[in-house]
């Protein structure tokens, strides 16, 4: 293989476009927005996402520009310490099992990366048609471009424009929660990711993002239409978080501008196994968009990345390469939908018999922290 297109520069598409070049394979990234840019809000990446910076050699630089996290803490809702312990890092002793960071951050350091290794981004454009003939994929653009590649990888997210193309529509499924994430100034005390118990159907935590940030998160019920208008987001995300004692009321007070609060709803994806026609492939949020409950959106991205490239390089052929690909990748993100999903309708079905939110996240993260 000589050539590829990836379709999409966030997370996935920046992350394979490195590991692509680096195999000497020449990509072509397209991005569909007019500018390169991401969300302006916090993000908790976990073990196996370490690990999958690691194999990425971007570990140390992300570290650096991060907080590095070695416990959990669960709060009552008054504010009390439940319990506190430690994180194990895939990194070894001394090392963190979490950091968190801002978004555009972890976004620069990819872009940087896949920069240094010679790929170029060309914006404003995405695929309209995918064609398959004889072992040859062309592609043809919105900006009228028709172009042939050995390999097309749609990693364009949630809306995916590849997905569509090559699997036909498959719509998002809403969740029916919603999520206020507020940037804070950090006080000394928060040092470890926190989670309170849920208040009726609302519930919150903090990840500290920086030695100056943190990052407040706040999930409640919301309908598929719901959309908090300027004017009232700050005084509703301080109404949600009006219940909750302790370090929560010390940040509810911080809140007092729109521009330090992101809303979004919950809308997740699960393309059927195989993620691939001919020689075009899903990945990433195109394949496999989850609820951020167990913090493994970014990790299963990452690895998506990895595994991607591993393949590719192992592999006699393509074909070979992505049939593999599905085999090592479907089973563990297909846990990580389903498994924040059951999650997220528990906090919004409050006193759902059976429910055990600390037993189902712990499982969770002892599954991820296995090999990928």
């Amino acid at each position: 293989m000589t050539d590829a297109l990836i379709v999409g520069a966030g997370i996935t598409g920046l992350a394979t476009a490195t590991v692509l070049s680096r195999q000497g394979i020449e990509v072509d990234l397209v991005e569909r927005q007019p500018e390169v840019n991401a969300l302006g809000s916090g993000i908790t990446l976990i073990g196996a996402a370490l690990r999958a910076l690691d194999r990425l050699g971007l570990y140390e630089e992300c570290v650096a520009n991060s907080y590095s996290v070695t416990h959990m803490e669960t709060y009552e809702v008054d504010g009390t310490l439940a319990n506190r312990s430690p994180l194990p890092s895939p990194m070894g002793t001394g090392q963190p099992g979490m950091i968190g960071m801002m978004r555009p951050v972890l976004h620069r350091i990819l872009l940087d990366h896949a920069a240094k290794e010679g790929t170029e981004i060309r914006t404003a454009t995405s695929p309209t048609h995918i064609d398959q003939q004889a072992g040859a994929t062309t592609v043809t653009f919105s900006t009228g471009e028709r172009r042939d590649y050995d390999l097309v990888i749609g990693a364009d997210g949630l809306n995916s424009a590849v997905r569509d193309l090559v699997l036909g529509p498959i719509r998002p499924e809403f969740r029916g929660q919603g999520i206020f994430r507020v940037i804070l100034p950090r006080p000394a005390e928060v040092t470890a990711h926190a989670q309170f118990h849920s208040c009726g159907d609302v519930a919150i935590g903090l990840q500290p993002i920086s030695p100056e940030q943190v990052y407040l998160y706040c999930l409640f019920p919301v309908d598929e239409a719901f959309r908090p208008s300027e004017a009232e987001i700050v005084g509703m995300a301080r109404t949600k978080l009006q219940p909750f004692g302790g370090i929560a009321a010390k940040l509810r007070e911080e809140i007092r501008e729109p521009g330090q609060i992101n809303y979004t709803s919950f809308e997740t994806v699960l393309a059927p196994d195989p993620w691939y026609l001919g020689r075009a492939i899903v990945i990433g949020d195109a394949a496999h968009c989850t609820t951020p409950h167990l913090a493994a959106g970014g990790a299963m991205c990452l690895e998506d990345a990895v595994a991607l490239g591993e393949e590719l390089a192992a592999a006699p052929t393509i074909d070979d390469a992505l049939r593999a690909f599905c085999k090592r990748r479907f089973d563990r993100c297909k846990f990580v939908v389903e498994t924040a999903a059951q999650l997220s309708y528990w906090q919004t079905h409050p006193g759902t018999p059976g429910a055990d939110h600390l037993r189902l996240i712990t499982e969770g993260f002892g599954r991820l922290a296995q090999p990928f």
